[in-house]
């Protein structure tokens, strides 16, 4: 097994005792029970080196290593806002993945760009940070080691200053406000991936500071800009929830487990999955409207805008006035 689509993880220490068939699904959910059964009969898994029949008990340090089976390239066109030697800024469309570690890491939205804009010395493009799949915007990518790095040091530095743009469900009061709450693990949630504000020095806490600014007051949902001093997980969506007003599209935040996860079944099953809430949008409204920072390599400052998607604007003009 072999080839630049595979993906190679080492496991950590949670996964020690779980069975191999249990885990994968909930660790990587492009695919249900079924489907990574099919993989595995498939010999398309491995783990220590030998193909695995997913009844195997995991521990700890194992290295799994799994091959997709090759499908057609589907490359959309994707807006470059910058591009030199050390790295590649675009606008990223919504619905596209960025992690590399994916079940499918071949067919994300990195690889495909990494084809289209070949890195130096790494195997693939290194995105600098993150966005959420349903997340829009200015993306930055290095397509050098030296250039990550300092890339990493500048957004763990917080030298980054970053502005994005949502639409939340309600109307704002205050024309601004400023939220400094830790984020942690959601408490007695099931879904593994819900953050929630909690108190500072719980499990799990980090600090997060978000600051928001209104933008337009429409008939039952506000705009706002949103500019976070931290880099938290789900950070703006946590804390919009924590005001009363999480995002418009968000089918995680703003509902309880059991809305969200009747939502991820219908989406296994293939079927049409009714998004949670009545907001009629395809995905969440949130984007990276705009990234300021140091030139990796050069030190030149670079201010990045990726105007904003149709989503956005439809979404605005039709809720304007009542």
């Amino acid at each position: 097994m072999g080839g630049h689509d595979q993906l190679r993880v080492r496991l950590d220490a949670s996964a020690t005792g779980r069975v191999l068939l249990d885990w994968l699904p909930e660790r990587f959910r492009y695919l249900d029970r079924d489907g990574w059964a099919a993989q595995l009969r498939d010999g398309r898994v491995r783990l220590g080196g030998a193909v695995a029949d997913g009844g195997e008990v995991l521990h700890g340090g194992d290295e799994l290593v799994f091959v997709p089976a090759a499908a057609a390239d589907r490359v959309e066109p994707v807006p470059v806002l910058f591009v030199d030697d050390a790295l590649v800024v675009v606008d990223k469309p919504a619905h596209t993945v960025v992690q590399r570690a994916s079940a499918f890491p071949g067919r994300t939205f990195v690889a495909t760009l990494s084809r289209g804009f070949p890195p130096r010395d790494l195997e693939m493009l290194e995105p600098a940070h993150r966005l959420d799949r349903e997340t829009s915007g200015v993306l930055v990518l290095a397509r050098s080691r030296a250039a990550f790095a300092a890339l990493q040091r500048a957004f763990a530095g917080g030298d980054v200053q970053k502005r994005y743009v949502a639409v939340a469900r309600g109307v704002f009061g205050p024309d601004e406000v400023v939220v400094r709450s830790a984020i942690g693990p959601a408490a007695g949630s099931v879904v593994r991936a819900r953050r929630a504000v909690v108190a500072h020095g719980a499990s799990g806490a980090r600090a997060a500071e978000t600051a928001f600014a209104v933008l337009e007051r429409l008939a039952n949902a506000t705009v706002v800009a949103a500019t976070p001093r931290t880099g938290r997980t789900h950070q703006l969506r946590v804390h919009l929830e924590h005001l009363g007003h999480p995002l418009v599209g968000d089918v995680l935040y703003g509902h309880d487990d059991a809305r969200y996860l009747e939502f991820v079944e219908a989406q296994k099953r293939g079927g049409p999955a009714r998004r949670p809430g009545d907001d009629a949008v395809a995905r969440q409204l949130l984007h990276a409207e705009s990234l300021a920072f140091a030139h990796p390599l050069t030190g030149e400052p670079l201010h990045m805008t990726a105007p904003w998607p149709a989503e956005l604007r439809e979404y605005v003009a039709r809720h304007r006035g009542g």
